[in-house]
Formats: structure tokens, C-alpha cells, sequence
């Protein structure tokens, strides 16, 4: 990024904190996360967005007097751990409730486009409304920052960000186990009742999928699970203990049972 940029970007970081700090806020010292920029809109990662989103939280941190900066490692070692893709960060409920339970006040969002040969950012600051109003402050108070597009930054906007997910090719073979399809049968569902939603995931009204690789024995159950996508907010932990009670119909060899490895999806809907 150009200095001009860098620039603009840092008096962009510096307007958000002081409106934060012109919140009328419970807490005395409210602690912000950054999470990372999407392109265009929610749903669509960008490396542009997320390396922005760590330049921004950077630049917060210079303007930080009387705010609280939560590192944005946290973030990405949640997502780490959950196998938790930035895709699931779709709605500003759901980023905001990912804030709290990381001990932040509030959370910066932000969307990354083109305009005009210039990239534009647009930031939204959620969840430091005043405590005795339900709507958010800033709710059309959005700020925004225009750089000089360069063939760099284009492709990088264009990139897609971080992929916090596993490779079905990075889970070992087993000795004694098949692939599904190669060689071999696939196994069906006999009875495969849906996982619970969590409470927390029912109050954030989060939309998002679970994709585990598991194996099916010879006698029908699951065994050797392991996460390939995650979701937050426990429904990883939710889909896990559901498909250790699931029961099938084993893959064939030759017409003998034989044990397995598979993918199972499962896909939490809010309704």
C-alpha cells in the first residue's frame, strides 16, 4: 500500500475510535476486535480484506487511549481451532456474539470494493449503542476510505482470504479402511437424526454447515471422526456427538461388509 493509503487508513482507524469513545457506554474501557474485511459483502473472503483488517486493528491500537485492542490472533486461533471458515462470519449478530465470547465490547466490520479505479473500504462499528437503546449508534453512521488501485492490490482483493478448514488428504490412511466410492461400496444412512442446535448458535440465529470425514465399520457405526469444517458457537461439538450415534447400512466389497472412510455434511438451518 502506498503511504497515501496507509494514510487514509490510519485516519480512518483513528475516526472509529473516537466515536467509540463518544459511545455512552456501560464500560469504561470498551474493548474492540477487528474482524476480517470481506469484499463486496458478507460471505466473500478477500487476502486484500484480511490484511487490511490487520492493518486497521494495527492503526486502532495507535488511537487506543481509553479503548482496549483485542489481538487479532485470538481471533484466527478460533477460527484455527474450530476448523471454522471466515464464510461463517456472515451477519453482524453472529460476528458481534464471536466478539463477546473473545471478551470484546464491540466488533469493527468492514466490506472491500473497487470504485471508480480506487479500492473503497466501508467499516461499521457494531455493539457499542448505548446499553438503553436496542438499535446501534452507528447502525448508518458507516465510515469509509478510498485507495489508489494498484494490479497488486486488485488481485489480492480478488484472492480469496485465509482457509481455516482441513483437507480431507491431510487425515492419514488406516490400515484395514477403504474410500468410500474407490473400489468399494458407499454406505447410507439407516438412522441419522439431526444434531441440536446450541443455545448460543439459536441466539446469534447462525446459518452454517459442519463437514466431518468419518469412518463407518463393517457393523454399521461411526468411528475415527474427525473435523474437516467446523462452525462456532459449539455446533462442531453438536454434529460430533450426533453422527457417534448415527446408524448405517455398510459399505459392500465383493458382498462382505467393510469399514470405510466417508464425508458427512450436516447443515444447521435457523427457521
Amino acid at each position: 500500500m502506498t503511504r497515501l493509503g496507509v494514510g487514509y487508513l490510519d485516519s480512518l482507524a483513528s475516526h472509529a475510535a473516537q466515536k467509540i469513545r463518544e459511545a455512552n457506554l456501560e464500560d469504561s474501557k470498551p474493548k474492540v476486535l477487528v474482524i476480517d474485511f470481506f469484499r463486496s459483502s458478507s460471505g466473500n473472503s478477500s487476502r486484500l480484506g484480511t490484511l487490511l483488517a490487520d492493518r486497521f486493528s494495527e492503526s486502532l491500537t495507535a488511537y487506543s487511549a481509553g479503548l482496549g485492542i483485542v489481538d487479532r490472533r485470538i481471533l484466527k486461533d478460533y477460527l484455527t481451532t474450530n476448523w471454522t471458515p471466515l464464510e461463517d462470519l456472515q451477519s453482524r449478530e453472529v460476528c458481534l456474539r464471536i466478539g463477546r465470547q473473545m471478551g470484546a465490547t464491540g466488533v469493527i466490520l468492514g466490506t472491500v470494493d473497487e470504485e471508480n479505479g480506487q479500492i473503497r473500504l466501508t467499516v461499521h462499528l457494531e455493539g457499542f449503542g448505548p446499553v438503553a437503546k436496542a438499535a446501534d449508534i452507528f447502525q448508518v453512521a458507516d465510515e469509509r476510505a478510498r485507495f489508489p488501485e494498484t494490479e497488486e492490490l486488485r488481485a489480492m482483493l480478488f484472492e480469496p482470504g485465509p482457509n481455516y478448514a482441513r483437507k480431507a488428504n491431510d487425515i492419514p490412511e488406516e490400515p484395514g479402511v477403504f474410500k468410500s466410492g474407490l473400489g468399494v461400496g458407499v454406505p447410507r444412512c439407516a438412522s441419522c437424526p439431526s444434531p441440536d442446535y446450541s443455545d448460543a448458535a439459536r441466539a446469534a440465529k447462525f446459518q452454517g454447515t459442519v463437514l466431518l470425514s468419518i469412518v463407518v465399520t463393517a457393523e454399521g457405526k461411526a468411528s475415527s471422526i474427525c473435523v474437516l469444517q467446523g462452525a462456532p458457537f459449539g455446533l462442531t461439538a453438536k454434529a460430533v456427538e450426533a453422527v457417534q450415534n448415527w446408524r448405517f447400512e455398510p459399505a459392500l466389497k465383493d458382498g462382505t461388509p467393510v469399514s470405510v472412510r466417508t464425508q458427512i455434511e450436516t447443515t444447521f438451518r435457523f427457521y
